[in-house]
């Protein structure tokens, strides 16, 4: 990660000759990334992974919408999931604590965090097991916590959640490594400071359609080596800190899709009421859906395996929101959309 300017040019430049790098600086969008930091100094209130939120009397721990018909999810997924899918809906069990963001350390970062608010802490919360049949706001939940710090406590993980946490250990015992610590419904708390950095955009990013050159379509051999030499780049940018490379843990910026623009999925959810459109009416509404996507934006990424610190599972969730509604503070508006490979 680069902290600068400056620093990401010269890191591009051991790729790309001079016309091709000034078009590459262009192409690096500005993104906020979370780094580990040792717990003894701890604050309640600072920026955390995992674990439970900072909170002050009166919180309740947010719970997803049981669905009027369970059955419309759980039919997403094949028989045996579509069970377990219904088996947790009618439990109501509680979302997963995802992560704390410290605003203001976030606006301590100059102009990359100007759009969101300033003041208290965003806390983020996921419901893991309908999440990837469940795009939409169901599935998520961002709370705006503007409490003073010196009113907040650490939460209470609820009982039934941290009873659905330990029975999953135990199921999965057999399966996991000794330093795998968690599950869908909790993750081990690690400390984090947040950093500006800039990031390549990734190829499968709407943010990608500025360097035509990335086009899957784009002709001649020209065009071949130059996806060829930024895809090169792309890793070999994100691994020159081995110790880092890893975290792909985001705030704000442009996303890493496992798939494609996850906010293409936000607009076929939002717009069309659907999880998926045919692919008559995809190809059909592609140019209305990408304009909209444009006026949404990357809030949170998260990947599922290091919040986890778990081997056995994979993918990629993605908070995302429309430009106005984050100026607004309409966090209520957050739509989750989960990729995996």
């Amino acid at each position: 990660m680069f902290d600068g300017l400056a620093e990401a040019t010269a890191a591009l430049a051991n790729w790309f000759d001079p016309p091709r790098l000034e078009r590459m600086v262009e192409a690096l969008v500005p993104a906020i990334v979370f780094k580990p930091v040792a717990s003894e100094n701890r604050r309640l209130g600072d920026t955390h992974i995992g674990g439970v939120p900072d909170v002050s009397d009166g919180f309740v721990w947010p719970r997803p919408p049981i669905p009027s018909d369970p059955q419309e999810i759980a039919g997403r997924a094949n028989a045996e999931m579509g069970r377990e899918l219904r088996a947790h809906m009618e439990r109501g069990l509680p979302y997963a604590f995802i992560a704390q963001v410290d605003l203001q350390e976030a606006t301590a970062l100059g102009e990359v965090a100007e759009i969101l608010p300033s003041e208290g802490r965003l806390l983020f919360f996921y419901d893991h097991m309908t999440g990837p049949w469940d795009t939409g706001t169901r599935a998520a939940r961002v709370i705006w916590d503007t409490s003073p710090a010196s009113n907040l406590s650490q939460a209470h993980m609820p009982s039934d959640l941290a009873e659905a946490a330990q029975a999953e250990l135990e199921a999965l015992a057999d399966i996991r490594h000794d330093d795998e610590e968690g599950t869908a419904y909790g993750a081990p708390q690690r400390e984090m400071k947040l950093a500006a950095t800039w990031r390549l955009t990734h190829p499968a990013s709407l943010d990608a359609e500025r360097l035509p050159e990335l086009r899957w379509d784009a002709s001649g051999d020209d065009g071949e080596r130059f996806r060829e030499d930024y895809e090169a780049a792309l890793v070999e940018y994100h691994d020159m800190y081995p110790e880092e490379h890893w975290r792909r843990q985001q705030l704000l910026g442009s996303s890493e899709p496992e798939q494609d623009d996850p906010r293409l999925d936000a607009v076929v959810v939002s717009k069309f009421g659907v999880q998926h459109l045919p692919q008559e009416l995809w190809r059909e509404n592609l140019p209305r859906i990408k304009a909209e996507a444009e006026t949404w934006t990357l809030l949170l990424q998260l990947d599922i395996s290091d919040w986890m610190q778990a081997r056995f599972t994979e993918g990629t969730v993605y908070f995302l929101i429309r430009r106005s509604d984050l100026e607004q503070r309409r966090f209520d508006e957050v739509v989750a959309v989960y990729q995996q490979t």
